[in-house]
């Protein structure tokens, strides 16, 4: 699945020598032309796109007020050939989150979160490749491309498929998590391909795994499985020769402006400065679980989690006891669990900071569909927080108030508003923050999702369970996302490598089902230990 030579070339290389020639006839005309010679110049800043060819070929015409004759004309005709050569329908828009993830992908951050399905024996090629090509066509997000300028990115949809579906689809006789892991982390380079891929490969304990991975800047959690949804939909009607279903997941594509512009300034401006009053709190260091924080990652690895059915039951009764809902005592016992592995190894106490991402369509009145519409809450535990038997009440409070609009819309806003700056300038500070040591922080991200009960599983073969990973950075270096259907609760925790050893991994794995099971006795139960 490596990267193929642009289709797009040709129309790139012919609107940059747009611009070149309306700064060439702009400076040969002279006078009032160095107007021309401005916009000519801004071009090669810009994201390519035929509107953009458009403005220069009106500008080469308008050059002939100033000098009327057959160049500025000429001109002008050359640059609306080049429309043809565009190999898009149109734009598919990104909002302030998409950017941010795709300007965030690096060589120590890939931004991309894989949906596994995991069968007893292995699914039929044939039926999954045409089930690829499928989603190719019919979906536009499937066959997007983005193009990127010293000024900024644009995303757009390819006319038709350019890429075989093979080419997206790997069949592999290895683990994914083999070779480092390499196969699951390759990068996506988004300018020649679009931002999916699928993996049919073997799983170390038995059986075989469904992997889709899509590139977080395409969709958030909810958008990642209904594309699945919808690839397995194909592969099951296809497999039984039945009729394509017109079941085509919704694309949002709203800018998040247009949504809060009801709010107007004064509202914008109150989000603005929340987020950034609430990254001021809490100050000072983070408890991490690195083995080695200062190692720079080379790969993510996971370890599986699973919770009983009858465990998620009795957690219903004891969170409707207790007053909170069964996720806050899943992240409380993702802190117990790990400050008692800190406390073992004799680390210092210090406060976790998590992150636990939350779906904020409901808050916009955003239909269920593709795209990104996350917001990241800061959920902080102190100390004496940790030590104390009310934990989960103190979590579920401050989670609660977290979820209001005003505060969940906040972390999108300033996402927005930080990659409104020149793509090169907003990498360089994300490298620089990534290699500075004592940078600002997170201990953990912690997400629960719930599978869609109609979410399709593969027909013919027995599925064992559905799971989500995510995108883990150098900080974090662990992260646990749970995905709940109403029975079995299945989960992973990834993890960076070097940074974490296996050990630690599956050490902090055994604590938190432990503390679950614990929490699960019953109301009074959950207090701290040791």
């Amino acid at each position: 699945m490596s990267s193929s030579s642009s289709f797009q070339t040709p129309f790139v290389v012919g609107i940059r020598a747009a611009g070149l020639l309306l700064c060439g006839l702009s400076a040969w005309l002279g006078g009032w032309a160095w107007l021309g010679f401005a916009v000519g110049a801004l071009s090669l800043l810009r994201v390519p796109r035929r509107g953009l060819l458009v403005e220069l070929a009106a500008v080469s015409a308008g050059l002939w007020l100033v000098a009327p004759g057959w160049p500025p004309l000429a001109a002008a005709a050359l640059m609306l050939l080049v429309i043809p050569l565009a190999p898009e329908s149109g734009a598919l828009r990104l909002n302030g989150l998409d950017r941010y993830f795709y300007l965030q992908d690096g060589p120590g951050s890939r931004m991309n979160s894989h949906h596994f399905v995991d069968t007893a024996t292995p699914l039929e090629r044939e039926p999954l490749e045409r089930a690829v090509a499928a989603v190719l066509n019919e979906l536009p997000l499937a066959r997007s491309f983005v193009r990127e300028a010293t000024l900024g990115v644009a995303r757009f949809v390819a006319r038709r498929p350019w890429v075989e579906p093979s080419r997206l689809l790997c069949w592999s006789d290895a683990p994914v998590e083999a070779e480092d892991s390499r196969l699951l982390d390759a990068p996506m380079d988004l300018r020649r391909l679009p931002p999916w891929r699928v993996i049919h490969a073997p799983r170390p304990e038995g059986g075989y795994r469904l992997c889709l991975t899509v590139h977080h800047c395409a969709v958030d959690g909810e958008g990642g499985l209904l594309m699945l949804d919808l690839l397995v939909r194909r592969y099951n009607e296809l497999r039984a020769g039945r009729a394509l279903s017109p079941r085509l997941p919704v694309h949002g594509g709203q800018r998040l402006r247009e949504l809060l512009r009801p709010r107007g300034f004064a509202g914008m401006w109150r989000l603005v400065r929340r987020h950034f009053s609430m990254g001021d709190t809490d100050k000072g260091a983070s408890a991490v679980l690195a083995d080695d924080a200062a190692a720079r990652p080379t790969h993510t690895r996971h370890h599986l989690l699973r919770i009983p059915a009858d465990t998620w039951q009795r957690l219903k009764a004891v969170s409707t006891a207790e007053g909170v809902s069964r996720n806050d005592l899943l992240v409380g016992a993702v802190f117990r669990a790990a400050s008692a592995l800190r406390r073992e190894r004799g680390q210092a106490e210090l406060r976790f900071r998590t992150f636990v991402p939350t779906n904020l369509r409901s808050a916009l009145g955003v239909p269920s569909g593709l795209g990104n519409y996350l917001g990241m809450l800061q959920v902080v535990a102190r100390p004496e927080d940790l030590r104390s038997p009310s934990l989960e009440k103190t979590l579920s409070e401050s989670i609660r108030k977290l979820r209001e609009p005003d505060e969940a819309v906040s972390f999108m806003v300033n996402m927005g508003l930080l990659t409104l700056m020149p793509p090169g300038m907003f990498r360089a500070g994300l490298r620089s923050n990534d290699a500075d040591p004592s940078a600002f922080n997170y201990s953990l991200l912690v997400s629960t999702i719930r599978q869609p009960e109609e979410l399709a599983l593969p027909e013919g073969v027995e599925t064992e369970r559905v799971l989500v990973r995510g995108s883990l950075t150098g900080r974090p270096c662990f992260g646990v996302v749970i995905i709940h259907s109403g029975g079995e609760v299945h989960g992973v925790l990834e993890y960076l490598s070097p940074t974490v050893r296996d050990e630690t991994a599956r050490e902090f794995a055994e604590r938190w089902v432990a503390e679950v099971e614990r929490m699960a006795v019953g109301p009074g139960v959950t207090a701290a230990v040791g």
